[in-house]
């Protein structure tokens, strides 16, 4: 035992050269100690993407007497088998999941968002598609109303035959940016890039609660979408969805082949709007007092 500690002490004796002493740091010299600039994350899908059996929202004390009797128990909005996955390819098609395909997040904190100096932080998170992914499938069988949290009755209200939307980027592959603090776009959420072009959501049938057999059907599409610039926000009236030109004087929205009391009948026709242009569109999302 001797031994060794008198091994171990002639070490710390050979070493002892080049052992420094712990320096209080001034408070001058610390302000100028930078970091690395940010850090990128990048989440690899699994082959069959992210999947959830039901997303809900609950209102835990049903629709008010004054505007319809009989409802005061709580009910449930759910959209049933919910998920996403990156794909390598375009709109349609089978989703090709070749390579690694992954979600890029770049996070950073700036603290002179104008360049101009002085003390206005921000925190930056950037979401982008990488390693070969061009693609979001996005999937959703249907939404349904339920009499209840869980365990209630459920009525299909809106069913998505195609079961999948896809959403194609064109150009730049960064999509959002989520900023906290002083904003410097302007709002918490903003798309970078929203230009997706044709958005598909293929056959949509809005069906009859008490005769699921009936219902209203029709190939919904949307054409020239770009959402860039368009974004969310949160201020004292709620969430607030805005963009300066929604639409861009281009965009077309076309219900083909409109059927009317179920599957097998016949088509009264297509309708449409198109060349959609909004100026200064504001969407206020808030609580009911």
């Amino acid at each position: 035992m001797i031994k060794n500690t008198l091994a171990l002490c002639m070490l710390f004796c050979c070493v002892s050269p080049y052992v420094y002493a712990l320096d209080v740091i001034a408070e001058e010299d610390l302000s100028a100690v930078t970091a690395q600039d940010g850090v990128t994350v990048l989440i690899a899908l699994p082959t069959n993407g992210w999947r959830a059996n039901e997303i809900s929202l609950t209102d835990t004390n049903g629709v008010s007497a004054s505007i319809m009797a009989g409802y005061t128990s709580a009910g449930t909005v759910v959209a049933k088998n919910v998920g996403f996955n990156l794909c390598s390819n375009g709109v349609g098609a089978a989703c090709v999941t070749a390579g690694t395909r992954t979600i890029q997040f770049d996070l950073d904190a700036v603290g002179d968002i104008d360049g101009v100096g002085g003390n206005k932080p921000m925190l930056n998170l950037g979401f982008s598609l990488a390693n070969g992914a061009t693609k979001i499938r996005l999937f959703i069988d249907d939404i349904r109303l339920r009499n209840g949290p869980s365990g209630g009755t459920e009525k299909v209200l809106v069913d998505f035959l195609q079961n999948y939307v896809d959403i194609v980027p064109i150009g730049s592959s960064s999509l959002l940016a989520v900023q906290l603090g002083n904003e410097a776009q302007g709002k918490m959420l903003q798309f970078t890039n929203g230009n997706f072009g044709t958005i598909d959501f293929g056959t949509v049938a809005l069906l009859d609660g008490t005769n699921p057999s009936n219902s209203v059907r029709f190939d919904l599409r949307l054409d020239e979408v770009n959402l860039t610039g368009a974004g969310f926000d949160i201020d004292a009236q709620g969430l607030v969805f805005s963009d300066a030109n929604f639409g861009k004087g281009a965009m077309d929205v076309t219900l083909n082949n409109v059927r009317i009391g179920g599957a097998s009948a016949p088509s009264i026709g297509s309708f449409g709007v198109q060349n959609i242009s909004v100026t200064n569109l504001a969407v206020i999302v808030s609580g009911k007092l």
